[in-house]
């Protein structure tokens, strides 16, 4: 299918070739560029966005961005660590063709739901009001339901029905899709998304007394006392609530699909090994997974839960996502082409005296390189020459130890064909760090900076 609808590829190749030049012959105005960084506070979060997450940046942040770099109109925006779909969302109002991929199923649906057209809003509580009436008939209650990690098993299967009933109205009405796959995703519309949405809200308000102190952490029941019971009026209630909720929310900031002709590709993959042809993608505006052990699966455990992922599931999703807390039986080495800054920074964690470090938190921070260096070698692979890349990092420290990670990226994008052409600086007044006491005892005064790194795709020799 044609990509640059009424223009060939030569024909927009060429207008890019052009506009390129002539950006470069004028300097971009990176004083436009606003501070990335959320409040941590996740009830806080960006306002245009419906669902509250800590990974990533503001709507704001995107815009300012995409202000600084010369594009051409049909340009191809990329995310290859999308969430809950900021850039996406941002980059196709401004007009562009928009990609988003992600290895986290829920982060798709939630990334899909922000593009429910704003013609559909008034049918969004009649609709909702039909997924909770439907009649659902299910054997006995499933005691391995990831659900029933939280909910006592009728009010689990209070939950279950409600999703079981939007995937039959919505996506797959002779049986239900499990949608933990790519072919399944593709399946969801907008619309369907937006009501899974409504559901994630209406379980972690369900579920939020097992929130941890650590924002992105949720515990689990250890006993069948302190799982939460609910009656099936209550929960109908609550997820209308949310519907009606987000509906005036969307109609805020909803899309005008009608007048656009841009397109939106939302895909489930893993950022090491991307779907999309070479030099097919002529901006990326992402935020790589901080080093900062934030476990990104338990960040959204309720919402995988909801769509029934649990278990072994679960387990293998938690182990491949970049910065896992788990560690892969399989492990790296230090390798030449990660820079002098990382073997640096690896070396001192190495041989620093702590408990573990030696082990596990060595082997965790090899791991989470490896996936880096991965990662941006591939966004390197789609993007064409001259192409910006513009990435959110935040450095971080083991104990003591500075892990400078815009400096590490910076050292490895020159081993893979990206240039720095400029970075920015933010300070941060707080981290997820800070959330642990113990981390004072080495050192007391940390400096947090959010760093915006922009890189240039070379040609190739």
């Amino acid at each position: 299918m044609a990509r640059w609808r009424l223009r060939s590829k030569v024909e927009f190749r060429s207008e890019s070739l052009t506009t390129l030049l002539r950006c470069e012959k004028t300097l971009l105005d990176y004083s436009q560029i606003a501070n990335p960084k959320r409040h941590l506070d996740l009830s806080q979060s960006d306002s245009r966005k419906l669902f509250p997450y800590y990974a990533g940046f503001s709507s704001a942040f995107v815009e300012s961005t995409l202000d600084s770099i010369c594009l051409p109109a049909g340009a191809k925006i990329f995310d290859p660590w999308n969430g809950s779909g900021t850039t996406t969302t941002a980059a196709f109002k401004r007009g562009f063709d928009v990609v988003g991929s992600d290895l986290n199923p829920a982060m798709i649906l939630v990334a899909k739901a922000a593009f429910v057209s704003k013609l559909d809003i008034e049918s969004l509580v009649p609709i909702a009001h039909s997924i909770a009436k439907k009649n659902i008939t299910l054997s006995i209650a499933n005691p391995t339901d990831p659900l029933c990690n939280w909910l006592e098993k009728n009010t689990a299967q209070i939950i279950r029905k409600l999703e079981i009933s939007i995937n039959r109205i919505l996506i797959s009405p002779s049986s239900y899709l499990q949608l933990h796959s790519t072919e399944a995703l593709q399946k969801v519309t907008p619309l369907a998304a937006f009501f899974y949405l409504a559901l994630f809200k209406v379980m972690r308000q369900l579920t939020q007394t097992f929130v941890a102190s650590n924002p992105t952490w949720i515990k689990t029941s250890k006993s069948n006392e302190t799982k939460i019971a609910a009656t099936k009026k209550f929960i109908n209630e609550l997820f209308i609530k949310e519907v009606e909720l987000l509906s005036f929310q969307h109609m805020q900031v909803a899309l005008q699909h009608e007048k656009r002709t841009n397109n939106v590709e939302l895909l489930l993959s893993n950022a090491e090994n991307l779907p999309l042809e070479c030099g097919s993608v002529d901006a990326i505006i992402t935020s790589p997974p901080y080093c900062t052990r934030i476990d990104y699966a338990i960040a959204t455990y309720v919402e995988l839960a909801t769509l029934g992922i649990g278990g072994e599931s679960f387990s293998n999703l938690r182990r491949s996502l970049t910065g896992s807390s788990t560690v892969s039986s399989v492990h790296s080495e230090i390798k030449e082409q990660w820079g002098e800054e990382c073997g640096t920074f690896l070396n001192a964690l190495q041989k620093h005296p702590s408990k573990a470090s030696s082990t596990y938190y060595l082997k965790n921070h090899l791991q989470y390189f490896e996936s880096l260096y991965k990662s941006l070698s591939e966004a390197s692979r789609v993007m064409r020459t001259g192409a910006p890349c513009v990435l959110v990092v935040q450095n971080s420290y083991y104990k003591e130890i500075r892990n400078d990670i815009a400096k590490i990226i910076i050292e490895m994008a020159n081993s893979i064909s990206l240039k720095l052409t400029h970075q920015a600086d933010f300070s941060a007044s707080r981290s997820m760090v800070d959330l642990n006491k113990n981390s004072k005892k080495y050192i007391s005064n940390r400096s947090t900076i959010e760093s915006v790194i922009f890189l240039a795709k070379e040609p190739s020799i």
